[in-house]
């Protein structure tokens, strides 16, 4: 009975330590992926943006219908951040573009992988929206353009040098965790 009772317990002890180590791995693993969707999101705002810039240029067309257009053409949390901007402007109370585009992107920033500096330029961007003539507007849109391409190499290299190191980190940490509790 007393060896039964002992190959319980290390039994135990041994899977306590797999689930450790797997979740330590898990959090490194979600670091990493977090930048990868992080650039991604900031990708697709490149892409919208180069969208609204053709739009706003050549079509003169009204933003409620240039946010649908784009909105259809995105993914995930974008898309719905697009269309819910589309929406309100279509039966806006007195609210101007920049309110709602602000208020929207607010509101549903905690579900993207965006960064709060992301949330300024965004925002900084959505202040010519409805205000500024085209050329005041594709100016702002290509600054907005060259901060995401700023920010994505920014990133890009980041995940480079840092990627291995949140895996590495997550099960090193794993290690330490289940060699300190045994």
């Amino acid at each position: 009975m007393p060896n039964r009772k002992r190959g319980r317990s290390v039994m135990m002890q041994m899977l306590g330590g797999l689930l450790t180590l797997g979740a330590t791995l898990y959090f490194g693993a979600y670091f990493a992926e977090k930048e990868r969707y992080r650039l991604r999101e900031l990708e697709e705002l490149e892409q919208a943006s180069l969208m609204m810039q053709g739009q706003i240029s050549y079509l003169a067309m009204p933003l409620p219908e240039l946010f649908e257009g784009i909105g259809q053409k995105l993914q995930g949390e974008l898309r719905g951040i697009f269309l819910e901007a589309a929406e309100r402007m279509q039966g806006r109370a007195g609210d101007s573009a920049e309110e709602i585009w602000k208020n929207v992107w607010e509101k549903r920033i905690k579900a993207t992988f965006l960064t709060e500096r992301d949330l300024e330029a965004i925002l900084t961007f959505g202040k010519t929206l409805g205000y500024a003539d085209r050329e005041q507007q594709t100016g702002s849109m290509a600054l907005f353009q060259r901060y995401l391409q700023e920010t994505r190499t920014q990133g890009k290299k980041r995940l480079e040098k840092n990627g291995k190191l949140y895996y590495s980190m997550g099960g090193l940490s794993g290690l330490l965790l289940v060699v300190t509790l045994l």
